[in-house]
């Protein structure tokens, strides 16, 4: 596999700044995400979106809210 002068560039970038450039975007990313989700499951996460994405992504933890919605949704005696 080859590398080209762009990923390398992109690394060495990523390498000087500590990877806080990586992170943040990342965060952005899942503040897109949780500002996309229904406004039922908005509602229910407890403080600011912000604040949320920063802990998902500094905990490597993404959790799918639609799917455990559904999850709820569906009565016992069909689980």
């Amino acid at each position: 596999m080859t590398v080209s002068n762009k990923d390398i560039s992109v690394e060495k970038f990523l390498e000087n700044n500590n990877m806080t450039y990586l992170f943040l975007l990342l965060a952005n990313l899942e503040v897109q995400r949780l500002s996309n989700l229904p406004f039922t499951i908005k509602k229910s996460l407890k403080g600011k979106l912000t604040s949320i994405a920063l802990e998902h992504i500094a905990t490597n933890n993404i959790p799918d809210y639609v799917m455990e919605e559904e999850e709820n949704e569906i009565p016992e005696e069909l689980r």
